[in-house]
């Protein structure tokens, strides 16, 4: 008995349905990569950061410097706005960099790829987020790394730096009043 001949997907028909495929998937990239975050409002006008990337550096913020024990957390001292101000005396592209590193982080697409995580930096819990930046200081990749080290660096500088946490944090008096002293040449 004859049977049919199995039919042939042809090699344009092959193609097209490729392109169509990547075509999906590269879709379902950008929806992912679009998803909105959670916006932070900033207690200062903003002049360096963009909001989102503001509300990225805030949600960091949050993680490496919660408070706790009498000591107060990031969003208590301002760190985030405390960071935007340094980064608008800063070379314009290092402000550049430092705003595309916090929207990698932010971004939902290369969270799913590196690190399984489907959803925005500031819409996940703190758990998430706490896993997150591990795997960010921990990363095989080394801009990775450095986003982690540059980032938490500022974040740490700015909450340390804050009279507010001279005392509850670290014990530290804070820096000497200098001006009382008697300075060289000045006429008393």
């Amino acid at each position: 008995m004859n049977q049919p001949a199995p039919a042939r997907l042809g090699r344009r028909a092959f193609l097209g349905l490729g392109l169509l495929g990547g075509a999906a998937l590269a879709l379902g990239g950008v929806g992912l990569a679009l998803q909105p975050g959670v916006a932070r409002a900033p207690a200062t006008p903003l002049q360096a950061l963009s909001p989102r990337a503001f509300s990225v550096l805030a949600a960091v913020a949050d993680r490496v410097c919660p408070g706790g024990e009498g000591a107060p957390g990031a969003a208590e001292v301002g760190v985030a706005e405390k960071v935007d101000a340094l980064l608008a005396t800063s070379p314009p592209t290092f402000r550049t960099d430092i705003e595309q590193a916090l929207l990698l982080l932010e971004n939902a697409l290369p969270g799913l790829l590196l690190d399984g995580r489907a959803r925005p930096f500031t819409a996940c819990d703190a758990a998430t987020q706490d896993a997150t930046l591990e795997a960010w200081q921990t990363s095989s990749l080394g801009l990775r790394r450095q986003v982690y080290k540059g980032v938490r660096g500022l974040v740490v500088a700015a909450y340390f730096g804050s009279p507010e946490t001279y005392r509850s944090a670290s014990g530290y008096p804070g820096p000497p009043d200098f001006s009382s002293l008697d300075r060289p040449g000045d006429p008393t």
